[in-house]
């Protein structure tokens, strides 16, 4: 460990002096101003990135995005694809390359378009009065496919406009319910499905595939046009859904089905099982279909596995052989069975070649953080767009020969902001290890602040990430951002204990039911590994975090004293009142073992409440009035807490935000209300 932190000091100590040559720190304004690409497609023949790129208006308080074309080898000039004032997202390009499909919002409801690469000319295919989202191409371009949200009773758009009135003249906004899930995330149920939808490329009627069913593809809130896809031969879609049943509130069970392009009864094409199934995939020979599966019903954080399904056989078989970190998303390989993926492992993200017919699995690419993989459909070697970060370095558009035998460098296709970053100082971020509970690894990041200087002591600001199975990666977080913590002068540590993703399951699953057990002696031990570098000040030292890192901080007040300050966003409070409020029951009752009238013993065990006549740190409070997940009386159960035994706290309150705090101008009053709490209890002289 001794000989660890001499080489962590050392590296930091190379990092400062060349951030030392940078202007200033990073700035709110700054991070909010910062233009992030997203969604990358990349051409049949590996020439051209599509992308979409978001934008921040401040002032007005709002986010636009626009489509954009660039040269996959990053010459030229950027060209733009959506050009009215409501802009563009979500490019999938036709199998010959020569259109783009994508939702525009023209008019104010977003359809799907299509650009012409070659005239820059588009036309509009859909008018649907409840929009589309998450366009595909079937194989031969004749089709496309895209989803709709819809009274799922309607068979055509005049029944959906028609009920869509009527709802609106109703006298009362009153709502009944008959079962759970009622409300979700942040929203509440409105009667309303995602349906999928087929339309010619050439333009005409859409329809409604799931017309008169209670389906969702995708399932809300999450996911995309990753949720369905064309079988080659262009007779079915198989797609992603939840079936509407008594207990969808406490069961995991996503499944594929497949419905006829002509229409026709969906029908389930995966093992009709109660753990999850979804994002399916077709190879380009229809002999295969591939998926992401769990195996435990109930535990939303089991390890996704890449499975393939033989439709001939009906085998299906896990690739790769012995992985035993997530599949995050995945992609055939052109003019084979192989496989491109993306995984979760030791604090970043990594690509991997999986062979498909042995089961080998190659790890490509593992010094980036890669996202968004798309794999042009022509080319050999194959050719990948995909966006990554750093905790230094914003996101952008990189293209990659994926050629593991004659390995190349990624090229970088966008320079976004690069005007403004030159002007910003940015340290990297540093992994370092301590050793946890039961003698177990335990690993994080260390982050020093703008223009470093060793021989300075710096007050320390220790980050805890939500899930609780998640993980601190290195990348430039759109919330919780480690430069922006970093900027006023200190040291952040980013930890990773047990619970984490990316270390392997058992390490993942070692946080049910022990939320304040083995994991809070990990963060207190890799505590110890900060408070002794010679450039951290011990004495000045606070936490914060977010959902279960909330969670922590609340459970750290009633454990220890040793944090000048802590920031609980989004915290449980107590652990009963939460499972009887929160939507998604099967994360309480995993991990506390069951519901809590049938077992106390954890509920009990790991609350903070049961520990708050031991408060004494200065808090600051922040929740969302829409935040469904961990409802907003449990931020007021843990202000009332503090302020009712007179310790020092302050509660933030967003009535219209939820889970994360998403609009600009809320973002800024989040960002300066942690800022001025930290700098109260860290810009004191160490006593």
């Amino acid at each position: 460990m001794k000989r660890m932190a001499l080489c962590l000091l050392a590296l930091l100590v190379a990092a400062g002096a060349a951030a030392a040559q940078q202007s200033r720190p990073l700035t709110v304004q700054d991070f909010l101003s910062l233009d992030r690409p997203s969604e990358p497609a990349i051409s049949p023949d590996g020439r051209w990135v599509a992308y979409t790129v978001t934008a921040t208006d401040i002032a007005a308080n709002r986010r636009r995005t626009d489509l954009w074309l660039m040269a996959s080898d990053g010459s030229g000039t950027p060209r733009k694809v959506s050009t009215d004032s409501l802009g563009g997202r979500s490019a999938k390009w036709s199998p010959d390359g020569r259109r783009i499909a994508y939702i525009g919002s023209r008019g104010g409801t977003p359809q799907v378009w299509v650009y012409d690469v070659a005239s820059g000319q588009r036309r509009q295919v859909t008018t649907l009065s409840t929009g589309a989202d998450g366009v595909i191409w079937s194989p031969s371009g004749r089709w496309l496919a895209f989803v709709s949200e819809v009274y799922p009773e309607c068979r055509d758009d005049a029944c959906n406009q028609r009920r869509a009135a009527e709802d609106e003249r109703r006298p009362s906004r009153a709502r009944t319910y008959d079962g759970l899930l009622f409300r979700h995330w942040n929203v509440w149920e409105d009667g309303l499905r995602s349906h999928l939808f087929a339309v010619a490329a050439d333009g005409g009627t859409a329809r409604d595939l799931l017309a008169g069913k209670d389906y969702d593809t995708p399932v809300p809130p999450f996911g995309g046009s990753e949720s369905y896809a064309f079988s080659p031969d262009e007779r079915e879609i198989a797609f992603t859904t939840k079936l509407v049943t008594r207990d969808q509130a406490w069961n995991t069970n996503l499944d594929i089905y497949a419905v006829p392009v002509a229409g026709g009864e969906p029908v389930l094409v995966t093992v009709n099982r109660p753990a999850a199934d979804q994002n399916p995939l077709y190879s380009s020979d229809g002999r295969y279909l591939a998926f992401l599966s769990q195996e435990r019903a109930g535990f939303e954080s089991d390890r996704w596995r890449l499975m393939v399904k033989d439709r001939q056989s009906g085998e299906v078989r896990e690739v790769p052989r012995g992985w035993d970190y997530n599949i995050l998303e995945y992609a055939w390989a052109p003019g084979g069975n192989d496989l491109f993926a993306v995984s979760d492992r030791r604090q970043r993200h990594l690509i991997l070649h999986i062979v498909f017919g042995t089961g080998d699995v190659h790890q490509i690419l593992t010094d980036m953080n890669p996202s968004g993989i798309a794999v042009a459909a022509a080319t050999q070697p194959p050719t990948l767009a995909f966006t990554s970060d750093a905790v230094n370095r914003p996101p952008q558009v990189f293209a990659w020969v994926a050629d593991h035998r004659n390995p190349t460098l990624p090229r970088q296709v966008t320079q976004l902001n690069a005007d403004r970053l030159a002007r910003i100082a940015m340290d990297p971020a540093r992994e370092f290890g301590w050793t946890g509970a039961e003698g177990d690894s335990v690993f994080g990041y260390i982050l020093t602040p703008p223009n470093f200087d060793p021989s300075r002591r710096y007050p320390a600001v220790i980050l805890i990430h939500g899930g609780p199975q998640g993980a601190w990666l290195d990348q430039f977080h759109g919330r919780w951002n480690a430069q922006l913590f970093a900027a006023p002068g200190y040291v952040v540590a980013l930890l990773n204990p047990r619970g984490s993703t990316g270390f392997g399951q058992r390490f993942t699953d070692q946080i049910s039911r022990d939320w304040g057990g083995r994991v809070y002696e990990d963060i207190m031990r890799g505590v110890d590994v900060v408070a002794r570098l010679p450039y951290v000040d011990s004495m000045r030292m606070a936490a914060a975090g977010g959902s279960y890192g909330g969670y922590m901080m609340n459970w750290i007040n009633g454990h220890t004293n040793r944090f000048k300050a802590l920031v609980s966003h989004a915290g449980v409070f107590h652990l009963e009142a939460m499972a009887g409020a929160t939507e998604e029951l099967w994360f309480t009752e995993w991990e506390f073992g069951g519901p809590y009238w049938l077992d106390r013993s954890d509920y009990e065990r790991w609350s903070p409440h049961r520990f708050a006549q031991n408060f004494r740190t200065p808090t600051l409070v922040i929740h969302g009035a829409l935040d469904y997940r961990v409802p907003e009386t449990e931020g007021m159960q843990m202000f009332t807490a503090l302020q009712r035994q007179g310790v020092p706290s302050r509660f933030l309150y967003f009535p219209d935000e939820g889970h994360w705090i998403g609009k600009p101008q809320n973002q800024i009053v989040w960002w300066n209300t942690v800022h001025d709490w930290l700098a109260r209890y860290l810009s004191r002289p160490a006593s």
